[in-house]
């Protein structure tokens, strides 16, 4: 058996690696790993899928609806609709899996990576992107 290229890009101060897509999955989900940079975070959004983070190395804090947790490994869900962010506060990388019910996320993700590659990206883009994909970026 060989070895298996993965899917790999930069995203706003993390590495996300796709582990299985909509391809894969007959559409029934997505999952990701995030390699978290110390400082890396994600906007406040909703989304219109469930989500599952595990965190596997390292602590990461994640808000969801009022709710803080510092999570430094077993699951958190989160359910479609809810507003959420995750960040690593730490000193030291972080990895999370992300497993997103659905199709949408990763490509979603690779979006945003291409809209964020030469810096602060256009608000009528991440708009557009975003409502394209069931995506609500909310206030900080």
């Amino acid at each position: 058996m060989s070895a298996q290229t993965l899917d790999t890009f930069p995203l706003m101060g993390a590495e996300a690696t796709v582990l299985a897509d909509g391809d894969t999955t007959g559409d029934a989900w997505e999952a990701l790993q995030l390699d978290l940079a110390p400082g890396a975070r994600s906007p406040r959004h909703t989304l219109a899928a469930d989500k599952l983070f595990a965190v596997v190395a390292g602590t990461v804090t994640i808000e969801i609806g009022d709710e803080t947790r510092e999570v430094d490994g077993g699951p958190v869900w989160v359910p479609a609709g809810t507003p959420h962010c995750y960040r690593n506060t730490s000193d030291a990388p972080a990895r999370m899996l992300v497993v997103v019910t659905g199709r949408s996320q990763v490509e979603f993700l690779r979006g945003m990576s291409r809209l964020t590659a030469g810096g602060p990206p256009d608000p009528a883009a991440v708009a557009e992107h975003t409502a394209a994909h069931g995506v609500a970026i909310l206030p900080a």
